[in-house]
């Protein structure tokens, strides 16, 4: 099974007048993958479609498929792709939420609904 599908994927930013991400048509393998490009070419786009940020929490419009560890990106709720996309920001420390280990860990656990129980067996 592939990792990623995109299937004449289009994307823009509420408000943009141009797309983000137009017409793309790629299928990723499992292995390595480089996603290299000039700055505003739509690397970080991409990245936030792959793991639901995009559309689910930044809007805006879309079309085509996209398809990433066998989920429908367009149907599947960010909560649920979290379990198979991870999701790093350039500066990394930018993505904290809280200002400890314990509760940065509980908080992404919240967030997948895993039983507070389960989550001091973690």
């Amino acid at each position: 099974m592939s990792l990623v599908e995109l299937d004449h994927l289009t994307y823009a930013y509420p408000a943009a007048q141009a797309p983000a991400l137009r017409d793309i048509t790629a299928v990723l393998e499992p292995g390595l993958t480089l996603l290299a490009g000039a700055s505003g070419s739509g690397k970080s786009s991409l990245l936030r479609l792959l793991d639901g940020l995009v559309p689910h929490f930044h809007g805006g419009r879309i079309a085509g498929r996209a398809q990433v560890a066998g989920h429908d990106v367009l149907r599947t709720p960010t909560r649920a792709l979290a379990r198979h996309v991870g999701f790093v920001f350039q500066d990394p420390e930018r993505s904290f939420v809280y200002g400890t280990v314990e509760r940065e860990v509980a908080f992404a656990l919240e967030n997948t609904a895993v039983a507070p129980a389960e989550m001091h067996r973690r």
